[in-house]
């Protein structure tokens, strides 16, 4: 009997969010024989001007998704899918607007894991991000998802204001013996990172995969909160 590939989705709002939140998990999920994903939902660039210029930055944009498609295959990831909605702008889109094109995507995948964005992110694109994967995998009859779980992104999930930060992590995956993908798939996106102390740097990435890891007796860890789990 053929066996059937499991196949997972990480649906992430900017390029580098993706390996950020996931990178190390999704490069297992893949060595154990996952076939993963990825959708970028924001293009990430265009915030940086007082009003969105595609035209401006059209070379910075194509540079980036290169990148980004280079950092998803060093893990493993099959495909990287861009929707390229206007960066750190969501909430000028319709949310349903979003939620039709991630639909479109999952139902073509058929993902029995998907991975995003914590819904207290100080970030807001992470947050309509949440609502719109939450919406576009809503339990159907026919949705085949087993797993949603939602991940931490330095520089905007710690912080959040503590009234309403509540990522509280329920789920730690080793990745010891990934950590190093992680690492090394983050450097393609030298732009988008900063030097330590910045929480968004290679250094504080690796000190909180320790830390978390720690949590719970591995070297190495990612945390996530599970949001929901069903088999049939």
């Amino acid at each position: 009997m053929k066996r059937i590939k499991k196949n997972f989705l990480i649906i992430a709002a900017h390029p580098d969010d993706e390996i950020l939140g996931c990178g190390g998990t999704a490069a297992k999920l893949i060595q154990e024989g996952y076939s993963g994903n990825t959708i970028i939902v924001s293009e990430g660039i265009t915030s940086r001007d007082q009003k969105r210029n595609l035209s401006l930055r059209a070379n910075e944009l194509k540079i980036l998704k290169k990148k980004c498609v280079k950092a998803n295959r060093l893990i493993g990831i099959n495909k990287v899918y861009f929707l390229d909605f206007p960066d750190n702008r969501l909430d000028t889109i319709a949310l349903l607007d979003v939620v039709k094109k991630i639909e479109i995507i999952i139902q073509k995948i058929k993902p029995k894991i998907v991975f995003t964005h914590n819904n207290s992110d100080l970030n807001k694109d992470h947050k309509i991000v949440y609502d719109a994967t939450i919406t576009a995998c809503r339990p159907t009859p026919e949705n085949k998802i087993e797993k949603i779980l939602s991940f931490e992104v330095l520089s905007s999930t710690n912080w959040s204001s503590p009234e309403e930060n509540d990522f509280t992590p329920n789920v730690y995956i080793e990745i010891t013996k990934t950590i190093k993908k992680k690492l090394k798939s983050l450097s393609f996106y030298k732009t988008e990172m900063r030097e330590y102390p910045h929480a968004r740097s290679i250094k504080a990435v690796e000190v909180l995969s320790r830390f978390r890891g720690s949590t719970v007796g591995f070297k190495y860890a990612e945390s996530f909160k599970l949001i929901i789990s069903r088999k049939r």
